[in-house]
């Protein structure tokens, strides 16, 4: 069943075709098997609004079964080898389901999207009752699926509290990248959900998926450099490469679990808290940008660190991002020979409007759906773990967070800088922020990403 209009399904379902290779078969099933023609007949029947329904070899979305469109009222279902029949005629009950009592969206949290879910099922199940289709659902096959249900409201609630964030659309982007990054690295799902939900304690697992790629987070990336110039992605830098105590690693991994969790309960006095911190314009030559400080020698400073990073990134909605990482190693070793000196981190943010750097694509979008942005100055940030105090759990904690933006394929780094000027001294030389050239000459760590 083919619908005339370009909805949102039908637009996959091209998409889909054209990553196909010629000789594969139509990823369409047209016209659908009886069982499935029998169950919407049955629903337009019954005065359910719906639309086209499309059967597909291969699924539209990630990791999903099936959908229904509100706004097109059409549905997908997928229905393959790996698929039994009466599997996908659960899937269709359950989306005609969600035609026949649309929810109100958006959400206003995870618990009310799931026990949605649940409602829904439970609406399938009675519209099977109607239609004679009750043998798809046997006690087990409903106990499977309440089961899977609350799964995912506890995958998604672990997930946010990963990230640090609780706003939904990104835990759902950051837990599409955990299904990747772990189907990577030859995961079970079940092993991923444990992981996630604290059920399989292993801080070398929990490392890993701390550390996932959240570049992936923020929509456009500005791409500084070659990849093949990248270096050995394991090469680690500072207190975290010469950890060789693996107790010390572990208590930095639940420390820094710890501080995310405490971001995302405490998002909104984090978000409020931090735009009360000074930032200064300070111009150098023909360039003008933001600098503020963050001191970090406690948990709650760590917090604000990280929170801030996650804030600039994710609010930066229509600007392409660069970002620059230097690493100023041993601060003030060589002068004062202190048993633990100053460290300092700067992170330097470049803003470009997404009209800017979205050339290739201006032949077929409209310009005018990318959001509107002024210019914006670069910011550039100094994070200062202090001297004369054992901040390396901090360190090493901070340090696996900045792994996780310098994860992805398109990111370049080159570990500790040594500098013998102090970067805070009040001097021009001493208070640059790099220029879009500087950072692509890879003077420090510089990352990128594309659209």
């Amino acid at each position: 069943m083919h619908n005339r209009r370009q909805s949102t399904f039908t637009r996959q379902l091209q998409e889909l075709r054209a990553s196909l290779p010629p000789e594969a078969p139509d990823p369409l099933i047209d016209p659908p098997p009886d069982a499935f023609l029998h169950l919407w007949e049955c629903a337009r029947a019954a005065g359910i609004e719906v639309s086209d329904l499309l059967v597909v070899r291969q699924p539209l979305d990630f990791r999903a079964a099936g959908a229904y469109s509100i706004e097109d009222h059409d549905i997908w279902v997928w229905y393959s080898s790996e698929i039994s029949e009466e599997q996908a005629l659960r899937t269709l009950l359950h989306e005609l389901a969600h035609a026949q009592c649309p929810p109100t969206l958006p959400y206003t949290s995870f618990e009310e999207e799931w026990e949605e879910e649940r409602a829904t099922w439970k609406r399938a199940i009675a519209l099977a009752h109607t239609w004679g289709m009750e043998h798809l659902f046997s006690e087990e096959i409903v106990a499977e699926l309440l089961e899977e249900v609350e799964a995912c409201l506890q995958q998604r609630l672990a997930t946010a509290a990963i990230l640090g964030s609780t706003d939904m659309e990104r835990t759902e982007r950051a837990l599409k990248q955990l299904w990747l990054e772990a189907d990577a690295r030859g995961w079970t799902s079940e092993l991923l959900h444990e992981v996630l939900t604290g059920t399989r304690s292993d801080p070398g697992l929990l490392m890993e998926v701390l550390a996932f790629d959240r570049c992936v987070l923020h929509a456009c990336w500005e791409l500084v450099h070659e990849l093949e110039d990248d270096p050995d992605p394991d090469m680690l830098f500072g207190p975290l490469s010469r950890l060789g105590e693996g107790t010390r690693l572990a208590s930095a991994v639940v420390l820094l679990q710890r501080t995310l969790a405490s971001c995302a309960r405490q998002e909104e006095a984090l978000r409020t808290r931090l735009a009360t911190r000074p930032w200064q314009v300070v111009t150098l030559g023909t360039m003008s940008y933001e600098r503020s400080r963050q001191v970090i020698q406690d948990e709650a400073s760590l917090q604000e660190a990280i929170a801030l990073v996650n804030q600039l990134c994710f609010n930066a909605h229509g600007y392409a991002l660069r970002m620059n990482w230097q690493c100023f190693d041993e601060l003030f070793s060589r002068q004062d020979q202190v048993t633990h000196p100053a460290r300092l981190y700067c992170l330097h943010l470049f803003f470009t409007p997404w009209t800017e750097v979205l050339t290739e694509i201006t032949l077929w979008i409209d310009l005018e759906m990318l959001p509107g942005c002024q210019k914006r100055l670069p910011s550039a940030i100094w994070f200062l773990f202090p001297r004369d105090e054992d901040t390396t759990l901090l360190e090493v904690a901070w340090q696996l967070f900045l792994l996780s933006w310098i994860r992805c394929a398109e990111i370049s780094y080159e570990g500790s800088l040594s500098t013998p000027a102090n970067p805070l001294q009040d001097r021009r030389e001493a208070q640059w922020a790099p220029s879009p050239e500087d950072s692509e000459s890879g003077n420090g760590s510089t990352m990128g990403g594309t659209a």
